[in-house]
């Protein structure tokens, strides 16, 4: 599964991997566009880890691991409740987290059915503003 790799850490072979992780996640311009805001002062902190923030900023501010985070957040694949239907938790358990990443987002509330063994979608009531106080009390 895991090959030895000789090669330095970054430079052409981390900046290859950072392109194939964008164009998987069909979000090439969108990817390269996030990324250059990413570890920046106006822009926002890395999810995959705690980047410190220098006084002076390069362009280029994030590692590959946090490249192929970003990547996975604006990926436009979607899991719905049809998966979750299709799947049990005790099957999703069993996959490897790179497969479980790889299935997509997240797309409405979901709730676990022990009784069933799925997820699934959790009705979300929308109330107006005034009725949260019912809420509070």
């Amino acid at each position: 599964m895991f090959e030895p790799y000789e090669s330095p850490a970054g430079g052409w072979g981390a900046l290859r991997a950072v392109a194939r992780a964008l164009r998987e996640q069909s979000v090439v311009l969108k990817g390269s566009e996030t990324l250059l805001s990413m570890n920046q002062p106006d822009g926002f902190d890395c999810p995959g880890c705690a980047w410190p923030d220098p006084k002076h900023t390069s362009s280029f501010e994030f590692c590959e691991n946090g490249a192929k985070a970003v990547s996975f957040e604006l990926t436009k694949r979607k899991v719905t409740r049809e998966f979750f239907a299709a799947h049990t938790v005790s099957e999703l358990e069993r996959q490897s987290d790179y497969w479980l990443e790889e299935q997509g987002r997240l797309t409405e509330p979901m709730r676990y059915n022990g009784a069933t063994d799925h997820w699934s979608a959790r009705l979300m009531a929308i109330l107006p503003y005034n009725s949260l106080k019912i809420w509070t009390k």
